[in-house]
């Protein structure tokens, strides 16, 4: 999770460097699969759709589901890159049995990984460039 002043530092780079509106740059709820990739989890849900309240009780379960996604891809379990994942909405159950990190974090885990498959996905070739020097008289 991010602390109160990092996510200012990072409001402001991604206002100011990036172009970003104030309110989605203040959503961004982590990246993934650790905190310097290029994975984000964004929340676009609006308060009169959804219950925050119980939407931010299961935040680190969300979390722990989107961060294991992106470390193991639908595709070949290869890690995501450069994937931007939003929260639009959630409905809980008010029975905390329901809300459980054990419910929570595999079903975040399909969510992502379904979502990404219904996008255009592709697997990257890795490019290798190397140089070879040898002697002449060879």
């Amino acid at each position: 999770m991010w602390k109160k002043e990092s996510l200012g530092v990072l409001t402001d780079v991604l206002v100011d460097d990036f172009g970003w509106d104030e309110l989605t740059a203040s959503s961004v709820w982590a990246f993934g699969p650790t905190q310097s990739n290029s994975n984000m989890l964004i929340d676009y849900t609006i308060a009169d759709e959804t219950d925050t309240k119980l939407l931010q009780t299961s935040r680190n379960s969300i979390v722990q589901g989107f961060q294991w996604a992106t470390r193991e891809g639908p595709l070949c379990e290869e890690p995501m890159k450069n994937v931007k994942f939003k929260l639009i909405g959630g409905e809980f159950s008010s029975e905390p049995v329901y809300r459980s990190a054990g419910q929570v974090i595999p079903t975040a885990r399909r969510v992502c990984q379904s979502s990404f498959l219904l996008a255009n996905p592709r697997i990257m070739e890795p490019i290798n460039i190397c140089e070879v020097l040898a002697p002449q008289d060879c």
